[in-house]
């Protein structure tokens, strides 16, 4: 039967000798091939070149062959190209055997071909091809098996692989690590990854978390990785980082509470309040991040994976020495740092601040906003009350810049003068008059009329009216004045106890009825009482609103009283125009 085929294969042999060659409109190249070298673009099935001993090949699969091991389908081996076709590539295996692959499995993502003749590489046995044919190659199927051993091996052992990312589909990445894999979309990082996108085209290293070469099914992560390689970085770092002593991390995220500093596979917190010992608004004042920074450990809670540090205590306390710099009475200048509603704050120098109550901005008792005197990031001056470097607080004063004006106009203010003022406040009990800025007096509701039914003190001023005053009283010591209105008019009570005596006969008006008697207004602010016993009763009694003619029973000027008698409830005609 050998005699048979070797027959048939010099037949053809002669046969292929004499067609002629193709033109190059047919896509073949003129003329034979050169001797020695096959043609890869040659039909399989075309006998024109002797492609391979026929012996030798069945010696290969028989295992014959010293030169090769024993080839059955599907079993791998390593050759060399020796020719690359624009449809295939001519491999050389074993002694004097060639077979053909694919032109497509070199080709890789970016659509380039991946090989060179003399290259040596692995392939796939598939089968026999007729005689004058070759054999058939995968260089794929090679790879894809020497990758899927890799990645047993690997998911086995936990072992790493570089995996580039080919495409985006749903749930997360298509990875190629020899073969296709799934990398789900929680497993890129260990933090969630919004833009899936940006990976494509990158290679990452990962692990296999789940393999079955059966169903050529395999999923990997990243953020295992990751997460593993964080844990031993971790606990190196932890083992470094001591109570008490510097670390230095670079900068990770800044919040509006604080940095987080990256120490190598663990996150250290500096607060907000740590940054410095100055006032700090917003922590990217500060620093940014990819900063490297050096500061102190304050605690370490391994459980919690959490590092809280200080930069502030990498830098001396200012309040340390903060007496030996600021005294009581010294006059400082310094930077407005906040302003808020009970005052001003203000930096003396970097992590020193002063306050400015709002009781130290005006000597005046006008309730005035901080904000209308100070302006953040403003210089002002101010003395120096008091400073408790235990309570990391410094008190100061603006008014104190001016003289005190009690110091000043205190001495000429003497009982009896009449002033003018504005006034600046109205209470349900008086009116707040300022007579020299830094110096109000209060003028009590009873010393706003002579008349005793006033009792609102806005029937008689308004707020920002300018009125005269008389000083009652002063009160140096304790800043104090009294002030009186009505005392700028005589007293009705002498004018009318000048003009009338008990047993004189006067007309009164009736102002109201009480159990016991009526009272009854003899003048303007002066009023007296008409007993129950010493006025008519039933209906010729007296009535509210109505004058009487009343008789002066008795007077006692110090209690500034007045008894009178009614005999008959008469009412009197109104006085007229000429009688007033």
């Amino acid at each position: 039967m050998q005699a048979k085929a070797d027959e048939a294969l010099e037949a053809s042999v002669t046969e292929q000798a004499a067609e002629p060659a193709s033109s190059p409109d047919g896509g073949r190249i003129p003329g034979p091939p050169m001797p020695g070298i096959p043609d890869p673009d040659a039909p399989e099935d075309d006998p024109g070149v002797e492609i391979f001993d026929p012996d030798e090949l069945d010696a290969l699969v028989r295992g014959d062959s010293p030169s090769a091991p024993q080839m059955r389908p599907g079993s791998r081996c390593t050759g060399t190209i020796v020719a690359l076709g624009r449809s295939g590539v001519i491999v050389s295996f074993g002694a004097k055997v060639e077979g053909r692959v694919a032109i497509e499995e070199f080709r890789d993502p970016t659509g380039e071909i991946r090989a060179e003749v003399g290259q040596e590489i692995e392939v796939l046995f598939e089968r026999l091809g007729r005689p004058g044919e070759y054999a058939v190659l995968s260089y794929r199927r090679a790879r894809e098996a020497a990758a899927w051993k890799q990645i047993e091996v690997a998911h086995a052992q936990n072992l790493p692989l570089q995996a580039r990312v080919v495409q985006r589909v749903k749930g997360g990445l298509r990875v190629d690590i020899g073969v296709a894999a799934f990398l789900p979309g929680s497993q890129v990082d260990i933090r969630p990854v919004r833009n899936l996108d940006a990976w494509i085209g990158k290679t990452v290293e990962v692990v296999v978390v789940e393999c079955n070469r059966r169903r050529s099914n395999a999923v990997v992560s990243r953020g295992e990785l990751l997460r593993a390689e964080r844990q031993a970085r971790m606990a190196e770092t932890l083992a470094t980082l001591k109570v008490g002593e510097p670390a230095t991390g670079v900068v990770k995220n800044i919040t509006t509470y604080g940095a987080f500093v990256d120490l190598g596979g663990i996150d250290g917190l500096i607060k907000i309040t740590e940054l410095s010992y100055g006032r700090v608004a917003n922590p990217s004042d500060l620093l940014e991040t990819g900063q490297e920074v050096t500061a102190k450990v304050l605690r370490i809670d391994p459980e919690r994976e959490r590092v809280a540090l200080s930069l502030r205590a990498m830098r001396p306390d200012p309040w340390v020495t903060i007496e030996e710099r600021y005294k009581e009475g010294d006059r400082v200048t310094g930077k407005v740092a906040s302003v808020t509603d009970y005052g001003a704050f203000i930096e003396l120098e970097p992590g020193v601040e002063g306050l400015i109550h709002v009781t130290e901005i005006s000597w005046s008792r006008r309730t005035k906003h901080p904000s209308k005197t100070f302006e953040p990031s403003s210089l002002t001056e101010a003395i120096v009350l008091g400073v408790k470097p235990a309570d990391r607080r410094i008190s100061l004063s603006f008014k104190r810049l001016a003289p005190d004006p009690w110091d000043q106009y205190g001495t000429s203010l003497e009982v009896g003068l009449v002033v003018e003022g504005v006034v600046r406040r109205i209470t349900t009990y008086g009116l707040f008059v300022e007579i020299v800025e830094g110096i109000e007096g209060l003028v009590h509701v009873s010393d706003l009329s002579w008349d005793t039914r006033l009792r609102n003190p806005r029937d008689v001023a308004q707020k920002g009216q300018k009125i005269n005053t008389v000083i009652l009283q002063v009160d140096t010591e304790n800043r104090r004045l009294s002030l009186g209105v009505k005392q700028l008019e005589p007293d009705t009570w002498d004018t009318f106890l000048s003009q009338n005596a008990v047993g004189d006969t006067v007309p009164g008006l009736v102002r109201r009825l009480v159990k016991f008697g009526a009272f009854v207004e003899l003048a303007p602010g002066v009023e007296a009482l008409c007993h129950r016993s010493q006025s008519p009763q039933g209906r010729g009694g007296l009535r509210v609103g109505n004058r009487y003619a009343f008789r002066i029973l008795d007077v006692n000027e110090r209690a500034r009283r007045i008894g009178l008698r009614c005999n008959r409830a008469v009412p009197l005609p109104e006085p007229t125009e000429a009688a007033d």
